[in-house]
């Protein structure tokens, strides 16, 4: 789930009208000052009477006069660098080069500007590509930012506390625990979600800012945080906010989530039961009887020897039951953390518009793809979606039958209370996840393609069709194709 359909692909535009600005732009000289005690200041000099205020990169500083003894003129390598890129225009090449000038000059931003200059020319450009690649991946060095870290806490109140990881900015309230393993999950996702585009010759947007996440220890807490945005919020198990670019979730398996500890209290009662009964027939001499009931209120009569081996099956079954519950509780809060982290990693990198009402089926579609990263035994997306493949299954079988057009075309499906919800969610991670599978080309230009949208106007039915038609052919042969390819897939259930 994500609060509403906008997203920032307006970057890969952006790219080209600060190109024209910056090669529009005469240099701007710079200056040196040389100090009587032997340093020097590089950056630009604004006369304040008997001082001057130095303003460089790093930040700016107050000079006296009787401090300087000369003050010479030169260019910024900042400066300089827009006639770089006017004269690698049209060359790709060029514009690699004069990324790699930026970079020895300590000048990132404009290092990365060269780069997709250079996809703009040339946009299977090798080296443009690993190098992008590198710097996003392991040389992105995201600042600090104490002030958003301070933002957060005064947002969401007392009690909450800040982690940061490479990518993530995290406030909590869960245990450290709860947020370190997060966190790494966030990464995983990251790294994931970022060779999955990248290898399909689409480049994500580099983030500017650690990404923002919100953990809660107490679903009693997420829900009253939820109700105040919004009651559809609240029933969710986590949420994307695409107004402030934060992700909201709860620890599942903590201790103040009172479902998982009405569960743990069920658990150690039935424990016990079968501690005290053994303990009797351990107790017990003579040749008695113990009557035992299986689920079905069939009954058996078993001596001393076995009982007790009844009783250590009852708790080996017992034991599984809690591996399984705990499992559920715990996949809870992977699955949610990939699915929302998906949408919020997507939009802040231009995946999705945020200027345009992308279609809710390939939104959560691909935040679905991702979803199996939280099954124990796969750290990789793309891995066959069990629950949501059985889920298609079901709504085939009882209904309802979502014909594909009617999924392209009606957005309000996915909502919670269409009555079909679950049914539209599993037809979309189907539907996606076939197009992953067998036309994937074809699924990447479509969703390029709709990112660099941007409109106000609404999505009207007929350009859903043409658009999905123009790369998938026509939706009444696609159909039949699509759900035999789902059904042969391999299930466990």
């Amino acid at each position: 789930m994500n609060s509403s359909n906008v997203a920032q692909k307006w970057t890969y535009r952006l790219i080209g009208v600060s190109l024209i600005l910056c090669l529009t732009c005469s240099s701007v000289s710079a200056d040196i000052v040389y100090l009587n005690n032997g340093g020097k200041l590089e950056g630009t000099i604004t006369d304040q009477g008997d001082r001057f205020l130095v303003e460089h990169r790093g930040g700016s500083m107050i000079v006296n006069k009787s401090q300087i003894v000369r003050v010479e003129e030169k260019p910024l390598a900042e400066n300089i660098f827009p006639a770089l890129l006017r004269d690698a225009k049209g060359n790709a090449d060029a514009c690699v080069e004069a990324a790699r000038w930026a970079l020895k000059n300590n000048l990132e931003k404009e290092y990365v500007q060269g780069l997709r200059s250079a996809l703009l020319y040339d946009k299977n450009h090798r080296m443009a590509r690993k190098l992008l690649r590198e710097y996003r991946i392991y040389h992105s060095h995201l600042p600090y930012n104490e002030t958003a870290g301070n933002n957060l806490l005064y947002d969401m109140g007392t009690g909450f506390s800040i982690l940061r990881t490479e990518h993530y900015l995290i406030c909590y309230n869960s245990t450290n625990a709860f947020a370190d393993l997060t966190g790494q999950r966030l990464e995983k996702l990251y790294q994931e979600f970022m060779i999955f585009f990248e290898d399909r010759r689409f480049e994500p947007a580099p983030l500017t800012k650690r990404i923002e996440v919100v953990l809660f220890d107490s679903p009693t807490d997420f829900k009253k945080f939820a109700l105040e945005i919004s009651p559809g919020m609240a029933i969710s198990k986590g949420f994307y906010l695409s107004k402030n670019d934060r992700s909201y979730f709860f620890d599942s398996i903590s201790d103040a989530n009172p479902q998982f500890l009405q569960t743990k209290k069920q658990l150690r009662l039935e424990y016990q039961k079968i501690d005290d009964f053994r303990t009797q027939v351990l107790n017990n001499s003579g040749n008695l009887q113990y009557v035992f009931r299986d689920d079905n209120g069939l009954e058996s009569r078993l001596n001393k020897p076995q009982a007790l081996q009844r009783l250590k099956q009852q708790e080996e079954q017992l034991r599984d039951q809690e591996d399984k519950l705990l499992d559920f509780y715990r996949s809870q809060n992977v699955g949610v953390t990939m699915h929302e982290g998906t949408h919020q990693l997507a939009y802040l990198c231009g995946i999705h518009s945020r200027y345009f009402n992308n279609p809710k089926w390939m939104v959560e579609g691909l935040a679905m793809y991702f979803e199996s990263m939280g099954e124990a035994r796969h750290d990789r997306p793309g891995q066959i979606n069990q629950q949501r493949l059985k889920l298609f299954y079901d709504s085939a079988s009882r209904g309802p039958v979502i014909p594909l057009k009617e999924l392209i075309l009606n957005d309000e499906l996915l909502d919670p209370d269409s009555g079909c919800s679950r049914a539209a969610y599993a037809n979309s991670w189907a539907l996606f996840y076939y197009l992953v599978q067998q036309k994937h080309k074809k699924l990447f230009d479509y969703i390029y393609d709709l990112s660099l949208r941007i409109t106000d106007k609404p999505y009207t039915p007929e350009q859903r069709i043409a658009d999905f038609e123009k790369y998938f052919g026509n939706i009444s042969s696609l159909e039949r194709p699509w759900r035999l390819y789902v059904y042969a897939l391999p299930k466990d259930f």
